[in-house]
């Protein structure tokens, strides 16, 4: 039987994977988390076959935490979970140790499927990602032509970045957390493939995001 851990800062998609995980026999859900503080202590004892790891973490990024636990427990098969379906996400957790990557609409028969693959030692990405991603390798689709799709909130720390605001400047205007806006931030960096603000906001404005 295939030991599962899920890790997502939602009750709901903890409580809906479950749900349709549920009855398989060949799968077995151990211990789900809400942060990853808790999975990271949880690991120093006992280690899954699978993990299923959300990216997008109020206490940590979900791509760093990745690449630590590839390091630290290079058995455990780790599967990204998101609701982001830009090639930057999925091509940074791949780089990063993951053997796979999962939108969160997944279906049950997806979902089964992609386990099993990545704990038999294969990779998996669903289909409409890797079309994306042949494409963009052989030129479809230029980095300069590509514009990522950003979320109102997104697009308002973006515009805060353009603006030098510190984080804790970010929070106070948007009533947000600071954790908040690190969370936005990194998602904008792997958004938009880049490393740091400043090629962020360089690329914000090559590609008209930015005035």
């Amino acid at each position: 039987m295939i030991d599962v851990f899920i890790l997502d800062d939602h009750e709901m998609v903890l409580k809906g994977l479950e749900s349709m995980l549920k009855g398989n026999k060949e799968l077995h859900i151990s211990k789900t988390f809400t942060r990853g503080q808790d999975l990271m202590e949880c690991l120093k004892e006992i280690h899954p076959d699978v993990l299923l790891l959300d990216i997008n973490l109020p206490d940590s990024n979900g791509i760093d935490l990745c690449k630590s636990i590839s390091k630290l427990y290079p058995e455990i098969r780790t599967i990204g979970l998101s609701n982001y379906s830009e090639t930057s996400f999925v091509k940074n957790m791949m780089r990063n140790g993951a053997r796979g990557y999962l939108l969160k609409n997944t279906t049950r028969k997806e979902l089964i499927a992609a386990i099993k693959m990545v704990y038999d030692g294969e990779i998996y990405i669903p289909k409409s990602l890797n079309q994306k991603i042949l494409n963009e390798n052989f030129g479809k689709q230029t980095s300069s032509s590509f514009i990522p799709k950003l979320t109102r909130r997104e697009n308002e720390v973006l515009q805060c970045i353009a603006q030098e605001m510190t984080n804790t400047e970010m929070a106070e205007r948007l009533f947000i957390s600071v954790k908040t806006v690190e969370s936005h931030r990194n998602n904008l960096l792997q958004k938009f493939g880049v490393r740091n603000t400043a090629g962020l906001v360089k690329e914000a404005f090559t590609k008209g995001l930015l005035e």
